[in-house]
């Protein structure tokens, strides 16, 4: 095919072209319809023109958004800030706000509620005086026992071949003294005789001498004999009373709170814990030893009714009375020593129990009772807080004379009629100025008064 006979590859655009649905927006009607060909690369189309009133009209709308926007978060803001503000400087420049309180008189007459513990009357531990064996026991644990009953038996073949030995010695020495006087009394005839051969010159002096020396030993032999039956009979008395030991009998009239011993036992005397044989307790009679504390204790006498508490007996009531005191005031505790004794024929207390002591004391000047959270407490010593005049604090100084819990007793310090802060805090000083709250009761009474 030659260039001539190139196919014709124009199309016309009316024969092809297919209807397309408009989509072309109503107002751009006006803007000229421009028709591309497929294969043609020609300039993009032109962008459409927006009037600029229209662009002005948009951005001051924006920003008006914009603004309202902030100025609707930034109005309650600053608002609140001022709020915060005015209620900080109110805080800081307002009087610290008190709670105060009047001291309650305590009464005269009060209970004291001591503890303290069962003892029995009389208690103690029987420990072996002699060396042996244990060869029986007649009592056990909780046994009553009276004076004088025996209560074990230690077998001492030791003591009994030393007291045999002793019996036999004090018999020999015995017969000593008969042999000594009879030497003496034929020392003594001996020297009448030659004395009197002496006074007719038919003895020589010498003799006389030697029959005079030969008394005179005889006499001491005698003297010498008795102190050596003396000295025989002390040893035999002392091995007999060691042989008495190995009867173990009770002290007193009791009760057995303990046995330490088994047949076929050594033991040995001394009072070591590991040599005890019984525990003896007479319980009909207990006593209790209180710490009575100084603020009670000049009201304590010899006969003050106590009443004994047991937690594992309510029902059950246990009078007794003080007996002894100690008339001193111990300076580390600060109490008095008291002994109460209560009867106890039933053995219905334990000894050895805790049990709470209850007197009914009087006092000559009764503490002023605050609450137990007024105390201030430093180095100088223990304070409280005191609303005086123009409602500014006083510091005082107090003596605790008792602690009952929320409540404390204060000897001196204060008065019935002043203001004590309830709970004073670190910023509390001398000289500070404060707001007192009323409290709820007084309010509630004050209106009802009205």
């Amino acid at each position: 095919m030659t260039p001539d006979q190139t196919p014709n590859l124009d199309y016309k655009m009316s024969s092809t072209t297919m209807a397309i649905p408009s989509t072309v927006p109503a107002d751009a009607a006006d803007v000229p319809a421009v028709h591309h060909d497929p294969e043609a690369v020609g300039d993009p189309p032109p962008v459409p023109n927006v009037p600029r009133s229209r662009v002005a009209l948009a951005g001051i709308v924006g920003m008006t958004l914009v603004a309202g926007m902030f100025f609707a978060g930034w109005t309650p803001k600053t608002r609140q800030d001022k709020v915060l503000h005015a209620d900080a400087e109110k805080i800081r420049t307002a009087l610290p706000r008190v709670q105060t309180t009047l001291p309650k008189q305590s009464p005269a007459e009060t209970t004291a509620l001591l503890p303290g513990d069962v003892q029995a009357i009389e208690e103690t531990t029987i420990y072996p005086r002699t060396t042996g064996y244990v060869k029986r026991w007649l009592v056990d644990l909780g046994d009553r026992v009276q004076e004088g009953q025996l209560l074990a038996e230690i077998s001492t073949p030791e003591i009994d071949a030393q007291l045999q030995q002793a019996r036999a010695t004090l018999t020999e020495s015995e017969a000593m003294l008969e042999r000594a006087i009879a030497s003496a009394k034929l020392a003594e005839i001996n020297l009448r005789r030659i004395r009197s051969l002496r006074e007719q010159n038919a003895s020589p002096q010498q003799q006389l001498d030697e029959a005079e020396g030969t008394a005179a030993v005889a006499t001491a032999n005698v003297r010498v004999a008795e102190a050596t039956i003396n000295a025989n009979k002390a040893d035999l008395l002392r091995i007999e009373e060691l042989q008495s030991f190995s009867k173990i009998v009770a002290p007193f009239r009791g009760r057995i709170t303990a046995r330490h011993i088994d047949v076929g036992q050594l033991v040995t005397p001394g009072n070591a814990a590991s040599q005890a044989l019984f525990q003896i307790a007479r319980t009909n009679v207990v006593r209790v030893f209180l710490n009575v504390p100084q603020m009670y204790a000049f009201s304590v006498k010899q006969g003050l009714p106590a009443e004994i508490i047991v937690r594992e007996k309510p029902e059950s009531e246990f009078v007794g009375k003080v007996v002894h005191t100690a008339s001193a005031i111990d300076p580390t505790t600060r109490t008095l020593l008291t002994e109460v004794q209560i009867s106890n024929e039933d053995n219905a207390l334990l000894i050895g129990s805790y049990v709470q002591v209850q007197l009914h004391v009087h006092r000559d000047n009764p503490p002023l009772l605050i609450p137990a959270s007024a105390l201030m407490f430093n180095a100088d010593g223990t304070k409280v807080a005191v609303v005086g005049a123009k409602n500014k604090v006083a510091i005082r100084d107090v003596t605790v004379e008792g602690d009952f819990g929320a409540q404390v007793g204060i000897a001196k310090g204060i008065g019935a009629g002043d203001q004590v802060v309830v709970n004073p805090g670190d910023r509390m000083a001398d000289g500070l100025a404060v707001s007192v709250d009323v409290p709820q009761v007084a309010m509630s009474q004050m209106a009802a008064g009205r």
